[in-house]
């Protein structure tokens, strides 16, 4: 198992490392695609998986060619996504609950910094039942430029008043990791599926789920300031 070094505070990606958004994402994309005779594979969509929603959309285009229509494709979307919710809910990662216990016992603080807007970050965390536990998020709509760029994760240390080279930043994305890199956090990898060998070079540590994310912290040793004014626990 991987080894953490000394930190402060930890920040969180949402898609595919908190809730499992992206296997509603996929059935959404899918069914869109069809709309307009396109067959959007396995890999394909993974590949989109960590972008916003410009970047998305950019990729289906590309994807899709001289037919694409983003407003019908986005309408389509929605409404197939919104659905899959009503059916399906949306699930936990293995590990997530387990995890905040821990921070939280701890006393160790931590935020949300996700890529997309806060609305939907709103609606996919009282969808899956743990909008309480976050109480510091950053989304994409509350700064400059979203990810693979700095400020996400530079906002949302900002806000929890730790240095961002105190900060664990868990990401499960290419995308989201070089914006951890580039804000100097401290970027760490939680992905199960095959990884390209540049997230494994940008990641100080590489863990398959959260509960290993939980089993590290256990065993590293911890300098957070009791007196930090945010701490993301539930109240």
């Amino acid at each position: 198992m991987s080894m953490l070094p000394a930190f402060d505070a930890v920040l969180f990606d949402l898609d595919g490392l908190v809730l499992d958004t992206e296997s509603t994402y996929l059935h959404a994309w899918r069914r869109a695609a069809a709309e307009f005779e396109t067959v959007l594979s396995d890999d394909v969509g993974h590949a989109l998986f960590g972008r916003h929603a410009d970047g998305v959309m950019q990729a289906l285009q590309v994807l899709i060619g001289p037919r694409f229509e983003r407003s019908r494709f986005e309408a389509a979307a929605s409404k197939y996504w919104h659905e899959y919710l009503d059916s399906h809910g949306i699930a936990l990662m293995p590990g997530v609950t387990r995890l905040l216990e821990q921070l939280t016992q701890r006393r160790i603080p931590y935020a949300l910094a996700t890529n997309s807007d806060a609305r939907y970050a709103e609606l996919c965390l009282m969808r899956a039942g743990i909008d309480a536990w976050f109480r510091v998020r950053v989304s994409r709509d509350q700064v400059r430029a979203g990810k693979p760029e700095p400020d996400l994760f530079l906002e949302a240390a900002r806000r929890l008043a730790v240095p961002s080279g105190r900060c664990l930043a868990l990401e499960d994305s290419l995308t989201g990791l070089t914006a951890a890199c580039r804000a100097g956090t401290l970027p760490v990898l939680v992905q199960a599926r095959p990884v390209a060998v540049e997230a494994l070079e940008m990641a100080i540590a590489h863990f398959r789920t959260l509960d290993q994310v939980a089993d590290a912290i256990e065993s590293t040793q911890l300098s957070t300031d009791p007196q930090c004014p945010y701490h993301s626990q539930v109240t």
